[in-house]
């Protein structure tokens, strides 16, 4: 059967919502147009009090400005505060600009009574050359006023004398072209209009003038996009949003541009609804939409609608969460034979009116007559290319039916300005604005295809999570614990995972932190999605001494038995608990997979710039036992695991007594690699295959496990600086499994990140990989039970069960209704065929297993 794809230009054409669709790309900007159709002014006059400022602006960072009485606010007195401008760029080609904004001091008072500086950034521009890349990592020409009595353009030292004894002051730029250089004009004029100061700076490079508009409050400074901090300790002020000493609070109003060189973007605004995510999973679908922090008097509802006979019906209204800023709908008896056109509805409050945003797109079918799922795995996004135009376009190449984001969806670096994390709704609005920023780069593909997201140890502001059943953290990350408090935790959960399929347990952790671990099933595959960090213990206090950081060993003579203390947690009780009852779970399914945040195994050898390390306690090989016991499970559903973390692509054929006795993991790529390791083992591998490099083959891992690597790709000790090709040679890149049901294989491809996913041969070396299902339970057989001739049932479920001590040796589903199912030992098994879509089972007891075993079985159920 031929892929099932779908397209944005197929869904427009099949169900004639060509202007729903064209209308979700953006958001209906608020905005009063002048006479060209480029020029901009501001309306936060008609706009009710809030943080969010508008979809056609960008706060850096969001949580230091609000809209207040009419006007937008900064109540950080801290450097190099800022807000863009989305909709309005300055083009390539010469011209004129003409701006104005109206700026006085938060509270009143002469702008001469304090600290601080403020006005424009114009030419702001990033390394991509790209307005959403520009608002983090772009540079430009200020222009404004210093308190201390300097009006300037480009260095305030240059600045001439201005006379500040004024409550506010309206702000004028200008810029005329001359050539190839262009003449930069700023002054500043009183309540009646009267110019008080001018500064002027010629011979500015025309070229150099395309990007960005902002406004600035408190230039200087560390932040986002700024050059000019100067040492850590400027820095660090800087990030953490302290109150500094020439920095003050001021209000802006009333913010217009026109000029030729001026390009209008209105597709470009963000907003109200920002992004969203859905799954599909049992005939339930489930979505949560993305909106900013808006106001109390704003519409505290989304409708959602289905298109249904050529018109749009409403299936009814969500709340938006008051921490999250989520809106989340769960619609049962979904017919998931078709695809279904939806769109997000919300009013939006401004003039004392309002006006519908939209945000559509398309709920795919459940592919169940798919020959072939394919699975993107997605995770560790450092954001430096943000907003990754590159990668997401390959990715919309390749089209895939599933899309699971394992975690690190962004970095405390993301955005700039580190983290805030406290108090507590500041610190989960800087949460937010890093988390808007993953959800606008990848909104194209979640709005039309179903994903998940699951948190990791940097989307909860930590370097590395024990998460300890969601205790606090009371003394060093090491010991294990959240850094950050229960409610906050509970937002990056609300935000990343509402939108999964029901929870197998959903009560909640220490802390009353929500857990998120269960079952999804699409396409005929069965996942278990689990939390690999949020139970398990941390080892600072627990295992031997490590004599450096409490996760980090160094000592060469370090013998891993001696971490595997008894009593330890990797997946905790519970979820262990669902795993083995989804094990035996094939309800619409016929082949089973593991999601989690990294793989089970301790591989890298080189971490950063720290040299050689002996073993690390991040990683799931540890502890042990815990680990053990996980990997037992999954094997004995044929269970492959989709993983990322690592920053190091890699396919291991998981050990625990022998190489390859378990499972087969893929630690996909980082899509925007910060921190590189790398897989450099002292000795060759053992029985690698021929021509194949010396680090694949048979290890040990770095807590004494079996490991087989099947392929991996090590970066570069010497990227090159330019962001893209450092991004590249750091290994950065593109994953993806399929999952081939008519063949019971599993393909794992995986592409450097500049390469082209539809070019031949353009993946990393070693791949793609190719192997059957039943390599996920690499036992070596040592009987055989009768053949089974089964009637009945066209898929039939077969588990084998020991009669020795009742254990369930495996569970797998059938393409075929004759099969001689193996085992592992002579003796006596119970074999259960069954359809568990009909509720119909056969239980066969007593079979006797041995070899050669040449008996047949006729199974009716």
């Amino acid at each position: 059967m031929m892929r099932d794809e779908i397209t944005r230009r197929e869904f427009i054409h099949e169900t004639g919502t060509a202007a729903a669709v064209l209308a979700a790309g953006s958001a209906i900007p608020a905005t009063a147009f002048a006479a060209a159709a480029s020029d901009f002014a501001s309306q936060w006059n008609g706009a009710p009090d809030r943080v969010w400022l508008g979809a056609e602006y960008w706060a850096n960072p969001m949580q230091n400005w609000r809209i207040a009485g009419g006007r937008i606010e900064c109540l950080n007195a801290a450097a190099n505060r800022n807000v863009h401008l989305l909709t309005r760029q300055l083009g390539e080609q010469p011209g004129d600009l003409a701006m104005s904004v109206q700026i006085g001091r938060v509270g009143g008072g002469k702008l001469r009574d304090g600290k601080g500086s403020a006005g424009f950034r114009i030419g702001i521009i990033g390394p991509l050359r790209e307005y959403r890349n520009s608002l983090i990592s772009g540079q430009g020409i200020d222009a404004g006023f210093m308190s201390d009595g300097k009006l300037f353009v480009g260095n305030p030292a240059s600045g001439v004398p201005i006379n500040l004894n004024l409550e506010g002051v309206e702000l004028r730029l200008k810029v005329l072209p001359m050539g190839e250089s262009s003449t930069i004009t700023v002054s500043a004029h009183d309540a009646n209009g009267n110019e008080v100061a001018r500064a002027s700076r010629e011979g500015v490079a025309s070229a150099s003038l395309a990007g960005n508009l902002a406004l600035v409050a408190n230039f200087g400074g560390g932040g986002a996009n700024n050059a000019a901090a100067k040492g850590k300790k400027a820095k660090a002020k800087a990030a953490e949003g302290v109150a500094d000493a020439g920095a003050g609070q001021f209000w802006f109003a009333d913010w217009k541009v026109s000029g030729s060189r001026v390009e209008a973007h209105d597709d470009q605004a963000f907003g109200p609804i920002l992004f969203n995510q859905y799954t599909l999973s049992n005939g339930v679908m489930k979505m949560t939409a993305q909106m900013p922090p808006l106001g109390a008097q704003d519409s505290p509802t989304v409708r959602l609608e289905l298109q249904r006979g050529g018109k749009w019906e409403s299936v009814g209204e969500a709340p938006i969460h008051a921490a999250a800023r989520t809106a989340t709908f769960r619609v049962e008896k979904w017919d998931a034979n078709r695809h279904v056109p939806y769109r997000l509805v919300y009013s939006l409050k401004h003039d004392g009116g309002s006006s519908e945003h939209i945000w559509a797109g398309t709920i795919r079918r459940d592919p169940v007559d798919q020959a072939v799922l394919t699975v993107a795995d997605v995770s560790c996004n450092i954001h430096e290319a943000f907003p990754n135009s590159r990668y997401t376009a390959n990715m919309a190449k390749l089209n895939p039916d599933f899309i699971a984001f394992v975690g690190d969806q962004f970095y405390e670096s993301t955005g700039g300005y580190g983290v805030q994390r406290a108090p507590l709704e500041p610190s989960i609005l800087d949460y937010l604005r890093k988390w808007y920023m993953h959800g606008w780069t990848w909104r194209e593909l979640t709005r039309d295809g179903p994903s998940i997201s699951i948190p990791d140890d940097h989307d909860v502001y930590q370097g590395n999570n024990w998460g300890e059943g969601g205790a606090a953290q009371t003394t060093t990350q090491e010991a294990g614990g959240y850094n950050m408090p229960g409610p906050w935790v509970n937002v990056v959960h609300q935000t990343q995972t509402s939108h999964h399929p029901d929870p197998w347990d959903a009560t909640p952790g220490k802390q009353g932190i929500s857990v998120y671990s269960g079952p999804l099933v699409y396409g005929r595959v069965s996942f278990a999605i689990l939390a690999d960090r949020q139970f398990k213990n941390g080892p600072e206090g627990k295992v031997p001494h490590t004599g450096s950081r409490g996760d980090h060993v160094v000592d060469p003579n370090f013998d891993p038995k001696t971490a595997d203390v008894p009593g330890l947690q990797l997946l905790g009780p519970m979820q262990m608990k669902h795993l083995k009852a989804w094990v035996t779970d094939w309800r619409g399914a016929e082949m089973k997979a593991v999601i989690s945040q990294t793989i089970f195994t301790g591989m890298a050898t080189h971490h950063g710039g720290e040299g050689r390390l002996v073993a690390d306690y991040d990683t799931n090989g540890w502890p042990q036992t815990e680990r053990n016991a996980a990997l037992r499970e999954m094997r004995k559903a044929f269970a492959f695991h989709i993983a990322g973390d690592q920053h190091l692509p890699a396919v291991v054929h998981y050990g625990i007594d022998q190489h390859g006795d378990a499972g087969i993991a893929f630690a996909g790529p980082a899509v925007n690699t910060g921190y590189p390791r790398w897989f450099e083992p002292l000795k060759p591998g053992e029985n690698r295959k021929p021509s194949a490099p010396e680090n694949t083959g048979e290890f040990r891992d770095t807590f004494g496990h079996p490991m087989t690597v099947v392929a991996v790709a090590d970066g570069s000790h010497q990227p090159r600086t330019t962001v893209m090709e450092k991004l590249h040679d750091k290994v950065s890149g593109l994953g993806l499994v399929r999952f081939d049901k008519a063949n019971r294989k599993i393909t794992i491809e995986c592409w450097p990140f500049l390469a082209d996913p539809t070019e031949p041969g353009s993946q990393f070396r070693g791949w793609p990989v190719t192997f059957d299902v039943m390599a996920n339970d690499g036992r070596k057989s040592a009987a055989l039970l009768p053949r089974l001739d089964i009637r009945g049932v066209k898929e039939p479920v077969v588990e084998v069960i020991d009669e020795r001590n009742g254990e369930l040796l495996y569970s797998i589903r059938l393409r075929e209704a004759s099969w001689q199912p193996h085992v592992f030992a002579e003796g006596k098994y119970t074999v259960r065929v069954s359809d568990p879509e009909a509720g119909k089972a056969k239980e066969l007891k007593g079979l006797e297993a041995k070899a050669g075993n040449r008996a047949t079985v006729e199974v009716v159920v």
